[in-house]
């Protein structure tokens, strides 16, 4: 496999707190990160930021008007800051979850292995929680942000040439070249086997990775109704199909190399989650099932009319955020928002559909958006977990219904509707339980 790149990183010297000293290197060096003074926070959103204003990679409908007084990249840090801790986000150490059975947030008492409910009602309160000492390098999160900007910066008809999920130009002679692993080594692939699908629009995806919109909407570029437009673009990653494929190109051999390790990381982790928030079926999450989503939300000059991703729930069993360092996520609890403000080496954790059903409703699945920008871009990368292909799933609340039910009623919902139910439709009625 390609090693990963190097890219340089300059931290000033921080000597950590006396209650780190006696810590594990990986420990520390996520205290240090969170100690990370703001100058270094604020070099970084300026160099990474300071080609944000390439309008030629936008999706034709976001960019701004020919000769917009407005489209000068603005320095102003007013829609942050960065406050850290300053949320009521409750924080988990992944650190001692998995190696002292001692669960430590900072909103609720420490507890031992005899009350490890405390992570449990983390997820029955919010619905989420900030994972903190999760053990993935700092340098593999930089380097997966560095080149998602460099392939998001591409012209945008160069991104859909090339990664356009079910796009005939797939397969021209503008397709990066891509090998197929077998069992006598690397061959030119003449079929379409891109793992790595191009979307814009709309979160909303069919299991090929190409959108789905609503039945009148169903090509972004006719749809003229921005308030239904979602001013987001991502790459969908098929994580089962990564590790077969390598891209003659650097640059997508680079970001394919990162993903699939960034993918394992992930897997590691969210299975880890599920032990703790179980027990539960073990077909209930499949790693093979596991997808990245890596965004790009444009800046929007008009940002009070529109949404990065509209309010919604996540339809898997575990979705696990890493955002930069761009605020905009934003949680729905007691009938108000709440800001999930970043901080650099953490990732928020949110409960998915599947397991609010799998728990009898004793976990959440949060309501969730993300807001646009009207200074800066944004970029998060989103692993997500799903059950088992075939699997029932069988709870106290609902009828048992599998993955691809679920998955079937909420594409039905949008392209007819507009709207996803969700659950709802698979929740028992009075009748039925009485």
């Amino acid at each position: 496999m390609t090693p990963l790149v190097k890219t340089e990183r300059v931290f000033p010297p921080i000597k950590p707190h006396s209650k780190f000293q006696n810590k594990p290197i990986k420990y520390l060096f996520d205290a240090m990160l969170l100690s990370w003074p703001k100058w270094e926070r604020r070099r970084r959103r300026t160099t990474n930021m300071s080609k944000s204003s390439n309008f030629e990679s936008y999706p034709p409908l976001f960019r701004p008007p020919p000769n917009s007084p407005s489209i000068q990249e603005s320095n102003s840090d007013e829609t942050e800051p960065l406050l850290f801790n300053s949320d009521d986000i409750p924080v988990i150490d992944y650190f001692k979850c998995t190696t002292t059975n001692i669960i430590t947030t900072t909103k609720y008492q420490d507890v031992d292995d005899d009350d490890k409910n405390n992570i449990c009602q983390a997820c029955r309160d919010w619905g989420l929680f900030r994972l903190v000492n999760h053990g993935i390098q700092v340098t593999l999160l930089n380097q997966i942000e560095e080149y998602a900007k460099k392939l998001f910066s591409l012209p945008y008809e160069t991104k859909m040439s090339l990664f356009s999920s079910g796009n005939p130009s797939n397969n021209s002679k503008g397709q990066p070249g891509i090998c197929v692993e077998s069992g006598e080594g690397s061959k030119p692939s003449n079929n379409n086997v891109n793992p790595i699908s191009y979307f814009w629009g709309t979160p909303a995806l069919t299991p090929s990775g190409a959108a789905l919109l609503a039945a009148q909407n169903n090509d972004p570029q006719e749809n003229t109704n921005n308030q239904s437009l979602q001013w987001i673009e991502g790459f969908n990653v098929s994580l089962t199909q990564l590790s077969n494929v390598h891209y003659q190109d650097l640059l997508l051999e680079t970001f394919r190399c990162l993903l699939e390790e960034y993918g394992k990381e992930q897997a590691r982790v969210a299975t880890e989650i599920f032990k703790i928030l179980g027990p539960f079926q073990s077909n209930y999450l499949s790693i093979d099932t596991g997808i990245l989503r890596v965004y790009r939300y444009p800046r929007c000059f008009e940002p009070e009319r529109t949404w990065g991703i509209d309010i919604h729930t996540d339809s898997s069993v575990l979705s696990i955020i890493h955002q930069d360092d761009v605020g905009g996520l934003q949680v729905y609890k007691d009938h108000q928002w709440f800001d999930v403000n970043p901080i650099p080496n953490t990732l928020i954790v949110n409960i998915g559909d599947m397991l609010q059903a799998m728990s009898d409703d004793r976990y959440t699945s949060v309501k969730h958006g993300v807001k646009v920008n009207k200074n800066k871009e944004r970029i998060s990368i989103g692993y997500f977990v799903f059950p088992e292909e075939g699997t029932i799933i069988r709870s106290t609340k609902y009828n048992p219904f599998s993955y691809a039910d679920f998955r079937a009623q909420v594409q039905h919902d949008l392209k007819t509707v507009g709207l996803k139910t969700g659950l709802q439709k698979f929740k028992f009625t009075t009748h039925q339980n009485s």
